[in-house]
């Protein structure tokens, strides 16, 4: 199971996207965590596609986990998902992805 100890409050987010989105195979990810380069690259890349929906969201004045705004939380994210993918041993997935997202 992947936990964010950090910022824990990282995982809701992630919880609330998978659940908006009607990703199931991130709900798996999270649940046995990351086992191949594959599972990796989908993970990162639904990271980045999170992110575009918090933005959407925040122009639509949704409110997600109590804000309309969650885009202070980038940061958190960024620093959870990297040292998952450092401690998982696919920081080079994340880190082209996260070039090609840029």
């Amino acid at each position: 199971m992947i936990e964010f100890t950090k910022y824990p409050h990282v995982k809701d987010l992630i919880e609330h996207y998978l659940v908006s989105l009607s990703r199931s195979d991130i709900k798996n990810i999270l649940n046995s965590g990351i086992t191949n380069e594959q599972e990796a690259e989908v993970f990162c890349r639904f990271i980045w596609e999170m992110v575009g929906e918090m933005n959407e969201d925040e122009e639509k004045g949704i409110e997600v986990l109590g804000s309309s705004d969650n885009s202070e939380m980038i940061p958190d994210i960024s620093y959870e998902v990297t040292k998952l993918m450092r401690s998982s041993g696919y920081f080079y997935v994340w880190e082209k992805i996260s070039n090609e997202e840029i």
